[in-house]
């Protein structure tokens, strides 16, 4: 990996962890109506250097629906309220209003019929044992781009060290137009 996209990688993942530590931080919900749509649309640049890859393109794709949810509800992805019962129970859900920010989190809690683009918001409930997450369709899109970005970097990497053992140790690879045949033509060797 060359230094730029190692700077890229970097950007990349501290963007990620700004957003999260707001989200989880923050005392009110403006700093995360602000920060989550920023770093959602500076992550595209960031990872510039990795466009030629699909699994980037995908992840991309997934993005561009979260900030889409997020931009059509002030900021902050929607989650309706039986999705949050679901996810946290009712005692916890009945803290927050409709209309209102849920701490620690990106949502807003709207009503049913009431949020804008609330099909691509917060609604897939993922359990892990006793916890669990309240994904997004875009969440779900940007880690399948993940998974295939995983795929390509390891087949590269093996074809790579494939090439690498199928020449006898210390001759420099191929040149790309080969040997001068007699007379002038070039054959490959």
């Amino acid at each position: 990996m060359n230094r730029w996209a190692a700077f890229s990688v970097g950007v990349g993942l501290a963007l990620m962890l700004c957003q999260y530590g707001v989200v989880r931080l923050a005392p009110a919900g403006m700093a995360v109506r602000i920060v989550v749509p920023v770093t959602i649309i500076l992550v595209p640049l960031a990872l510039r250097p990795f466009r030629h890859r699909i699994g980037i393109w995908i992840m991309f794709v997934g993005l561009a629906a979260n900030l889409a949810a997020i931009m059509a509800n002030g900021g902050l992805m929607p989650i309706e309220h039986q999705t949050l019962v679901s996810a946290v129970g009712e005692a916890e859900a009945a803290k927050y209003a409709t209309g209102s920010w849920i701490s620690g989190s990106k949502d807003v809690l709207v009503a049913p019929g009431s949020g804008r683009l609330v099909a691509l918001g917060d609604g897939i409930i993922i359990r892990f044992g006793s916890g669990g997450i309240v994904a997004s369709p875009g969440d779900i899109v940007v880690w399948a781009g993940l998974a295939v970005l995983a795929a390509e970097a390891s087949l590269a990497l093996r074809r790579r060290e494939l090439i690498a053992h199928a020449r006898p140790s210390g001759q420099p690879p191929a040149d790309a137009v080969g040997r001068q045949a007699e007379g002038g033509a070039a054959t490959r060797a």
